[in-house]
Parts: C-alpha cells; structure tokens; sequence
C-alpha cells in the first residue's frame, strides 16, 4: 500500500482532489468590529461603522453558516469591484469635483468590500480561494479537476488585509485630516490600539512583559509610519491641487527651470492642435511668461497688491490671475473696449485638458471663444489657464490683432534684473561682441527692492539701439563654429548657468539662447521676460492644421521696445513703470533646431490617431446633457448588472447540512467526476454493468476497500474502514500513476478496454 499521509485531502462537493494551503490566519474576535467602529469616529459616521461592525463579528454569535465555491466567492468579488465601479460613476456626477472627493470614495473602500468579507466570514471554510481574483487561474483549476488531477487549492484569509485597509481608510477624507497642519490626534492613538491588539494576540502563548513592550513600541512606530503615509497622499492629491483663491499652485504657472522645455522636446507626444482660420500664421503659440530669473529657474514674480494696475470692473482677482470678462455665452475678453472689433488674427485651439493647466495662445489675444463660463484666467504676464475643470478636452476659438495691446501688463525694472552671479559673465560676453554697457541711468540690482532713484531711473533704450543688440546677439548665437544647438548636455553649474554657457559650454537647447538673450539684454537696458510655447513647424492632414507636440515645446524672450521709463510714485515706494512701447518676441536659437529632432516610433500614427478619437469623444460628452445621458445609461446598465450579480451569488450559495460526505454520495451519485476520470483510462463503463462490478475489474489491486465503501456509503450502511472515501479514491490515483511509471505492471488490473 502506498503511503498517502503528505496528500491526503478533502473532497468538495463535487468530489475533486485537492491539497490545500492556508495563507494568514484569522484576526481574534472584534478586533475588526473595533476597526470598523473606528473608521466611523474618524469620519463622523458612527452608524454606518456600527453596522459593519455587526455584520463581520456577528459570525461568532450565530450558527448561520455557508458553503460557498470557486465560483460564489468569484462573484462576491466582482459585486465589490461593480459597487466600486457605480461608487465612482455617481461621483462624477458631482459638479465642481475636487481631489478631496475622490479621497473620500477612496476611504469607503472597506464598505465596498464588504460583500467578499462577509462571504468569507460567514462561509463554513475559512479563507478566500486565491483564485477568487482571476478569472484565468479559476477556469485552469476547474480543467485540472476535470482531468482528474491534483488541484492545488490555496486560499488566503482577508483578515489581517482588511484590518489594514480599514486603518488606512480611516486616515482619509475629511474625518481625520481636516488640513495638513491640523492631524486630529485620534488617528495615531486609534492606530497604536489597533496594531496592539494585533500584534499581542498574533501567538497565543503567554509572554512576558519585555515583548509586550516590543510589541507595543512596533505598533508605534507601524502608526507613525502609516500616518506619515495618510499625509503623504493628502499633500499631493489635495493640497497640492486646491483650487483659485490666494496663489496659484501648479508650478507651471509659477515658476520653470532649465530643461524642463528640453523634457518636452524629447516627447513625440501630441500636445495640443492649432487650426489657423484667418490672418498671417503664427510662428509662435504662448503658454506662460516668466520675469524673475533665481539661478537656473525662471519664476514668474507675483505682483505686488498694492502696486497693481488698474482691474477693469467686473473681473474677479485672485492672486495674480484675474477672470476674463464675459461677452456673451460661452465668450470672454480681455478688453471691453475691442468687443464690437474685427479681428485680424483667429484659430482655434483643441486638447485635453485639466485644473490649473496652461493654455497655449497667440500673441495680443483679446477674445476667446466656445468655452464654458468661468473656467479662463489670465495673469499680469499674459499666461492663461484653466479654472475649476476637470480632466476633458476643449475646443476654443481664440481672437486677437497686431493693433491691440497685448494681454501682460508693461514691464517695471523688475523686468531688468538679474542674479549678480551672473553680472561678470554677461558684462565679459557683451564686451567681446562690441557692445557698449549703457551709462544713463541706475540699473537694478537681483534684489527686489527697488533701489532705483526717484529721479535717476533706469536707461531708455532707443528702437534702433534694440535692433542693434538683437543683430549682434543673432549673429554670435546663429554662428555654429561658436555656439551649437544641443538637447543633451553635461551638468551645469545651477548658480551661473548663462555663464558657463556663454563662456565654456557654448552648446545648449532653446532654454539656454532664450535664457542667455533675456539676461544679456536686460544688461543692455531693455526690459524682457522669459516666454515658453509652442512653436508651429508640422503641418495636419485636415486643412490649416498644426500638430503641436511635446517636441514642438520651444523657449523664447518676450522684449519691451520703444518705451520710456516713468516713476509712479505710490506713497513712498518708487514704481518705475516703462510706457508706450510694446511687446515683440525675440527668437535667436540657431534656426536648424528644428531639424534636431527624435525620429517617430512605428507605432505614433495609431496613438496620434487613438489621441484624436480621445478629444473628440470628449468633446462630444461635453455637449448639454450628453454626458448627463451616458452616464445615466451606465449607471443604469451598472444597477442591472449588480442584480445580476446577486442573483447568480444567491443561486450558488448552500446552506451547510448534516449530512456527512458518503450520505452526499449516496443520495447524488457524485462518483461521476472519478468514473470520467476512471473512463479515460479503461474505457467507457457498459450501461448494464454495475458500478461497483466495473470498479473491481477496472482498479488495481488492493484497492477493493474503495467498491467497498462505495457500497455501503450508496445503501446507507456505517463504514467500519477508519479510511474514508476521498482518501480510497486518491489512493487508486495515485497507485495508477505508479503502474504508469512501473514497466511490467500494466498486467494487473485496469487494461481491459470494455
């Protein structure tokens, strides 16, 4: 006789093999019920916590239990997954959604699991099959069983999973943290008591005092650990995303460093599409504007609120971006003077989009068209972003004209300084290429004060002076035995990043020409900022389209020309303000940039293509009440499904019964799945031949006691065998492997075709 002991099983009911594996014990008893009730202190939702906590420990107090297979706690997961799935489409919903709600639909999730907990709870095995989550191992497990072989049927309790997972929930949404500065001190204690109780109930041995201590100092620093964690998701997710009201957050609209433009230039990536309608073609689409360079960063200086121009009536201020002003449905201005105008510039624009993003734009931009109300600011250098939106797409028509002013307010001498690191290198460079620093005039200093004297202001820059600093400027930067265009470089001193471009390096991407152009010139007297863009260079296949990709990302200098510097007095503070110029953009990186580019993968006219389909399936839910009706007819769809669900987990269930496993037998016939197995092997049982007849000339010897057991489990009998019948069967299994491998035993037993 073979021995069996390492393989012995337990037949299901469907009378399948197989060796089974326990992974996680079982939490002790309330100590999920403690979490759930904990869950809703955090959240103020004290009944919903309570009646969680009732479900789960409420298995310890009733003898209600069920058998539930493969395939009922299969669909306890995907009734969870459906919840989930409908949880989230209700959310969308939601007009003016934030990051701080979908944080809160996060920290239900336990809820949502409910279905597969209770499952597992109140099921008469303990543990879920780990083929629960995967429909592909669930159908290889049931072909095994089918061929008769070794299933091996590995189940995890959910437990200790689900206890961390209500711990984690608990720390989101509004309960727990109310603001980053203020952690409601419940959290951590909760999570200390939580992870005590755990971790001193994990042996049940009794232990002394020293690893009580341990275990409580682990829970400790677990809590301080997963707290750290909570905060780390609400910093990012929510803080870091809040909407308008003080300073912007986005760090685009803010501030830009070296190489950021040079990260995009290596994207193939489709950005945005400018569809030109009338007027000249722009070289050039703005995204934002920069005035404040800080070492290797260009950031964009809030203005000051008390030295702040004029605000037409009308518009709401926010920080340093302002609303536009409405001029009919879905149309906004940035004049109400140029209302009635015709325009001689016009296009549209179209992507996808999201809160606080910035929207490329041509220059002197009054009017923008087809956009939904409120969602357009505009800050005192000209960038525009989104407001209050969430992840979509646009289409906008955009207006503007050579004869208006451009949407940034004049340059003050902020628009003049620059890093003092920097001050001998740019003067070193201007004097090898003949130019004269100029002598009229105070310049300021990097610090932000403005030490400029009431009388003495800084110089005025004639329109032909500028022409002849561009020209220089042009013809040094475009000469390719002195400087070269490059996106990859070697690192680069972060505190004088122009100097050592213009003395040592002489290579570097459009960031670097945009960046040395800015600062020279400001040298020079003129007022200039820092602008990043798009610039059009790939034609579309519809008419008058230009692709704007990630490679297309291009960095220039914004110039104030023609102006005179003029004291503002306010109180005692000197504003000096340069007036009745205008702002014309300045382009010296070597125009063969354009040819440097990566080569497109195989693969980019089917993803550029998918992009387009994206953005037009946006904008067609973006239409009234389209979105409104498909997301009605999912949830509709979704609602069905979920009774679908139910009903399917309803007909799986069984309730346990008394009767032992050969009372099953005899009552089912559930010796099927061993004579399909048997069947493959010795051919097909006759109709007339008993069962018990054909298994005593099928079996191999000496394993008469299965007909034995088989016959008396069919009449009801007491079997007298301490063996019962799932180990018989796996003993004829296993002994017609060995005759298999064994030559000269395929004699006994079990040869005879019928």
């Amino acid at each position: 006789m073979v021995e069996v002991g390492l393989y012995r099983g337990r037949f299901n009911d469907t009378m399948r093999g197989e060796l089974e594996r326990k992974m996680l014990s079982a939490p002790p008893r309330l100590l999920l019920g403690a979490a759930f009730l904990f869950w809703g202190g955090m959240h103020d939702q004290a009944v919903a916590g309570l009646i969680a906590a009732a479900l789960v420990e409420g298995r310890h107090w009733v003898n209600l239990r069920w058998d539930f297979t493969d395939k009922s706690f299969a669909r306890s997961w995907q009734l969870s997954v459906i919840i989930l799935i409908l949880s989230a489409l209700v959310l969308l919903q939601k007009d003016n959604l934030k990051a701080n709600d979908f944080l809160n639909l996060l920290s239900w999730l336990p809820f949502m699991m409910l279905p597969l907990i209770l499952s597992q709870q109140y099921a008469r095995k303990g543990g879920v099959p780990m083929v629960t989550f995967s429909f592909i191992a669930r159908r290889k497990a049931a072909a095994d069983r089918k061929a008769g072989r070794l299933v091996e049927a590995s189940s995890i309790h959910l437990g200790y999973p689900v206890l961390f997972l209500i711990i984690i929930a608990a720390g989101m949404g509004v309960g727990s943290l109310k603001w980053i500065e203020t952690i409601d001190p419940r959290y951590p204690v909760g999570v200390v008591i939580l992870l005590g109780w755990m971790i001193f109930t994990l042996d049940d041995r009794r232990v002394r005092l020293r690893a009580w201590v341990i275990a409580y100092l682990i829970s400790i620093g677990l809590s301080v650990l997963m707290l750290w964690g909570v905060v780390k998701v609400y910093d990012h997710f929510v803080r870091g995303y809040t909407g308008s009201g003080g300073r912007v957050s986005s760090s685009q609209q803010t501030q830009t460093a070296l190489g950021r433009i040079r990260e995009l230039q290596l994207s193939q990536n489709i950005e945005w599409r400018y569809f030109h309608e009338n007027g000249p073609v722009p070289d050039l689409l703005k995204l934002g504007s920069y005035n404040e360079p800080l070492g290797d960063v260009w950031q964009a200086r809030t203005r000051i609120l008390e030295l702040a121009e004029q605000i037409p009536s009308g518009r709401k201020f926010t920080g340093d971006f302002e609303t536009l002003l409405p001029a009919g449905e879905n149309t906004f201005l940035f004049e109400d003077e140029n209302s009635k105008r015709d325009y001689g510039i016009e296009g549209r624009i179209q992507g996808l989009i999201e809160d606080e993003e910035l929207v490329p734009h041509l220059s002197r931009t009054n009017r923008f068209e087809g956009i939904p109300s409120e969602i357009l600011a505009v800050n005192s250098m000209g960038s525009v972003k989104m407001i209050g939106v969430n992840q979509g797409a646009m289409d906008a028509r955009i207006q503007a004209d050579t004869e208006i002013e451009e949407m940034q307010l004049d340059p003050t001498d902020l628009d003049l300084t620059y890093p003092n690191a920097e001050e001998k290198g740019l003067e070193d460079f201007l004097k090898k290429i003949g130019l004269s620093l100029p002598e009229v005039g105070s310049h300021p200093t990097r610090a932000l004060a403005r030490k400029v004297g009431r009388e003495a202001g800084p110089p005025n820059i004639s329109v032909e002076k500028f022409r002849e600093i561009e020209a220089k400027l042009a013809l040094i930067f475009s000469d390719i035995d002195k400087f070269e265009y490059s996106l990859f470089l070697a690192g680069t001193d972060r505190n004088t990043p122009i100097t050592e471009f213009l003395e040592i390096d002489r290579k570097g991407h459009c960031e670097y020409f945009a960046g040395a152009t800015a600062m020279l010139m400001r040298r020079m007297g003129v007022p200039c900022r820092y602008a990043v863009g798009y610039s059009l260079q790939e034609r579309g296949i519809k008419k008058q389209e230009w692709i704007l990709r990630g490679q297309h990302a291009h960095a220039w200098v914004e110039a104030y020309v023609g102006g005179t510097w003029v004291n503002e007095r306010n109180g005692d503070v000197d504003v000096w303000r340069c007036r009745g110029g205008e702002w014309v953009d300045v382009d010296l990186t070597p125009p063969d940039w354009v040819n440097i580019q990566k080569s497109q993968p195989w693969y980019q006219g089917w993803y550029d293509w998918f992009q387009g389909f994206r953005i037009s399936l946006e904008l067609r839910l973006n239409q009234p009440g389209v979105f409104d009706r498909v997301l009605n007819m999912l949830v509709l769809v979704g609602v069905l499904l979920l009774i679908f669900v139910i009903y399917r987990l309803i007909l799986t269930r069984r309730r346990v019964n008394s009767d032992t496993w050969e009372k099953s037998v005899g009552k089912a016939g559930l010796l099927d799945e061993f004579e399909k197995w048997l069947s493959k092997r010795v051919g097909a049982r006759p109709r007339s031949m008993p069962m018990a007849t054909w298994l005593r000339r099928s079996i191999p010897v000496d394993c008469d006691e299965l007909v034995l057991l088989y016959e008396r489990a069919v009449f009801g009998l007491n079997a007298e065998s301490g063996r019962s019948l799932d180990d018989s069967i796996q003993i004829v299994k296993l002994l017609w492997k060995e005759q298999e491998k064994t030559p000269g035993t395929k004699d006994a037993r079990g040869v005879v075709k019928f």
